[in-house]
């Protein structure tokens, strides 16, 4: 079993992952400067992202 600390930075760098994958299938920085769509679906999934850092945060504070 992993310890309290070990939990947080697995869950961090799983999030951090998740939003790489999104960021590079999202197609190079031009292409989303020039496209709105692809910027607020960036921006929506930031706030995604920041949330369930928060939720894991929170359980990892409960737990």
């Amino acid at each position: 079993m992993f310890s309290k600390p070990v939990i947080l930075i697995i869950i961090l760098i799983l999030l951090l992952a998740f939003y790489l994958v999104i960021r590079l299938g999202a197609g190079n920085k031009k292409d989303i400067e020039d496209s709105k769509n692809l910027s607020r679906y960036l921006f929506g999934v930031r706030i995604l992202i920041i949330i369930l850092a928060f939720v894991g945060l929170i359980l990892w504070f409960i737990l």
